[in-house]
Formats: C-alpha cells, sequence, structure tokens
C-alpha cells in the first residue's frame, strides 16, 4: 500500500491535534481538580473559624 506525502502529513497532523486536544482535557480537569481542593479547604477554614469564633474569638485560624 502506498500512501502519498499528503494523506501521510494529514494523518500526522491528526495525531498531532489529538495529542493537543488529550493534553487541554488534562490541563482543565486538573485545574478542576485544583478548584475543588481549594474550595474544599476554604470551606474547612470557614467552618472552624466559625466554631472556634463561638468561643468568644479567642482562638481563630489566621492561617489562610
Amino acid at each position: 500500500m502506498n500512501i502519498s506525502k499528503i494523506t501521510s502529513y494529514n494523518l500526522q497532523m491528526d495525531r498531532v491535534q489529538y495529542v493537543r486536544n488529550q493534553e487541554k482535557k488534562d490541563e482543565d480537569y486538573r485545574k478542576v481538580v485544583e478548584r475543588r481542593n481549594f474550595d474544599r479547604i476554604v470551606a474547612e477554614r470557614v467552618a472552624r473559624n466559625i466554631r472556634l469564633g463561638l468561643d468568644k474569638g479567642q482562638n481563630i485560624d489566621i492561617e489562610a
């Protein structure tokens, strides 16, 4: 089977585009996971500050 140079080039470009798309999806997913983790940490600290705030503000988590 003889594949022309144009067809070979097109196949190569399709592979490159597929890899780029996959990398973009992976990066977008990583950002979503990082954002969820950050939101979880903030929510935990807010809950902790509220709980500690009930102790008349003597113990506040200011690490954030």
